[in-house]
C-alpha cells in the first residue's frame, strides 16, 4: 500500500513563472484566450483562503495566473502525487495533496500550516471536475472549516473553462474564451457572525455556474474543433431513443447509437440538432440521472455490479497507479464492496455509503475512492459505465443522508 507523505512548502517562483509562460504559449497556439477581472487587490495578503469553481482540468492555470503576485499554496488531488516527477513538479508549484472525499489528516495539517505561516490557501471545494459544465455540490465540512479559521475569504469565479476543455473532451477547442473574476466574499468578522448554513448559501451563490446558460449570453462565441463531440459517450450513458445503456458512440461532431443509428450532431455552440429531444448536453445527462433516480426509488434491491481491475498508487513513483488485482465491484444502498485479489491476496473490502459521499470518476476510464492516503482506482469492464457509478453514488448518498 502507498504510504508516501507530502508536506506543504512554498512554491518555487522561478518554476512557477516558467510553467505559467509555457502554458500561456500553449494556449496561444491553441487559440484559447483568458480574460481576467480583479475586484480586489491583485496581491492578496495572507493568511486568507481563495475558493475556485472547477469546470476544467486546467483551472489551476487560470487561478494560478490570478494569484501570481501572492504567496499561495493549492490543494490538489492525491492521485497525481503518486508519480515522482509529476508530484515533484506540483510541489514546486506550491501544491499539496488531498484524498478527496476522505478523512485526510495530512491535508488538514498542511492547510493549517499555510494559514499559520500567513500564506494564501487556494482550493476548489467542489473537489472534482464538473461533468456537464454545472456547479457540483460541496461537502458541509468545508463551510465549518471556513468558520473555524475566520480569515478573509476570496473567490475566483471562472466561466468558459469547461467549454474550453471539458472533462470528457479530446483537448482544447479553438475559439475558447475563459473569463475569470477574483473578489472578496467574507471578512473574518462576517464569518464570526454567520451560521454555517449562511456561509454555505453565500459560497454556493458566488461559485454557481451553468456553462450552457452563460454561453447563451455570448452569441459571438463559437468553438472550432473537428472532434467536438468525441468523448460524450463517456458521460451520456443511455440512448434517449431506444433506452439501451452504453451504446452511444461519437465521431467528429456526430453522436450515434450502436442500435438506433445516427441521433444528432453537436454544433460549434455545444447545441444538438433542433429536431433532437434535448437542446444540449446537460439536459441529456440530467434525464438519464432522473431515470436512474426513479429506478432506485422503485427498486429497493437496486445495485450496480461489474468486473473491475483494481489499481493502487504506484509505490515506485514511475506512474500514478499500478496494477493490484482483479475482482468484482458492487454498489448498493449499503455502500461499495470490492471482492477479488489485492497484491496476490483474496480480499473483500467494504466502503460504507456514508464514507463514500461521491465516487470520483474519470470519463471512460475509471471510478475511484480514497481510504486514508491510498486510492482504490477501479477500471470497469465497460469503461463507458464509469459515469453510472458516479451518478449512483451521489443519488444513493443523498437519499440516505440528505433527507431534509
Amino acid at each position: 500500500m502507498h504510504k508516501k507523505t507530502t508536506n506543504v512548502r512554498r512554491s518555487n517562483k522561478f518554476f512557477l513563472f516558467l510553467m505559467y509562460n509555457l502554458v500561456r504559449f500553449y494556449f496561444f497556439i491553441k487559440g484559447v484566450r483568458v480574460r481576467i477581472t480583479y475586484k480586489c487587490p491583485k496581491k492578496l495578503e495572507g493568511p486568507c483562503i481563495v475558493l475556485c469553481n472547477h469546470g476544467s482540468f486546467v483551472d489551476f492555470f487560470f487561478a494560478g495566473k490570478m494569484l501570481m503576485k501572492s504567496d499561495f499554496n493549492f490543494v490538489a488531488a492525491r492521485l497525481y502525487f503518486y508519480h515522482n516527477i509529476l508530484g515533484k513538479m506540483l510541489r514546486w508549484l506550491g501544491c499539496f495533496p488531498k484524498s478527496m472525499f476522505a478523512t485526510d489528516m495530512e491535508s488538514t495539517k498542511n492547510c493549517m500550516r499555510v494559514i499559520k505561516e500567513g500564506r494564501v490557501l487556494a482550493m476548489m471545494p467542489e473537489a472534482r471536475l464538473s461533468t456537464v459544465g454545472e456547479f457540483e455540490d460541496i461537502q458541509e465540512s468545508t463551510y465549518s472549516f471556513l468558520k473555524k479559521l475566520k480569515v478573509p475569504v476570496y473567490t475566483i469565479h471562472m466561466k468558459g473553462d469547461y467549454l474550453a476543455n471539458p472533462k470528457w473532451g479530446s483537448g482544447f477547442r479553438r475559439g475558447s474564451i475563459v473569463e475569470a473574476t477574483m473578489e472578496q466574499l467574507f471578512t473574518p468578522e462576517q464569518l464570526g457572525e454567520m451560521s454555517v448554513e449562511d456561509i454555505a448559501k453565500a459560497v454556493e451563490e458566488r461559485l454557481y455556474y451553468d456553462e450552457a446558460a452563460w454561453l447563451k449570453t455570448r452569441p459571438q462565441y463559437h468553438y472550432r474543433d473537428k472532434k467536438l463531440a468525441e468523448g460524450l459517450e463517456n458521460i451520456l450513458a443511455v440512448c434517449p431513443k431506444c433506452g439501451r445503456h452504453h451504446t452511444i458512440v461519437t465521431k467528429g461532431c456526430t453522436i450515434s447509437c450502436e442500435h438506433c443509428g445516427l441521433l444528432t450532431k453537436l454544433s460549434d455552440r455545444y447545441e444538438f440538432d433542433t429536431e433532437f429531444r434535448f437542446e444540449g448536453i446537460s439536459q441529456w445527462y440530467h434525464w438519464q440521472k432522473d431515470e436512474m433516480h426513479r429506478d432506485i426509488l422503485e427498486n429497493p434491491a437496486f445495485c450496480l455490479e461489474s468486473k473491475v481491475e483494481l489499481r493502487h498508487g504506484d509505490n515506485t513513483g514511475k506512474a500514478c497507479t499500478r496494477h493490484s488485482g482483479y475482482g468484482v465491484c458492487r454498489l448498493d444502498r449499503t455502500g461499495l464492496t470490492y471482492t477479488g485479489t489485492q497484491d496476490g491476496e483474496e480480499v473483500s473490502i467494504q466502503f460504507p455509503l456514508k464514507q463514500i459521499y461521491r465516487l470520483l470518476f474519470g470519463a471512460g476510464v475509471n471510478f475511484e475512492v480514497y481510504q486514508g492516503a491510498e486510492i482504490f482506482f477501479f477500471v470497469p469492464e465497460e469503461k463507458r459505465s464509469a459515469v453510472d457509478w458516479y451518478m449512483a453514488s451521489s443519488l444513493l448518498y443523498d437519499l440516505e443522508f440528505k433527507k431534509n
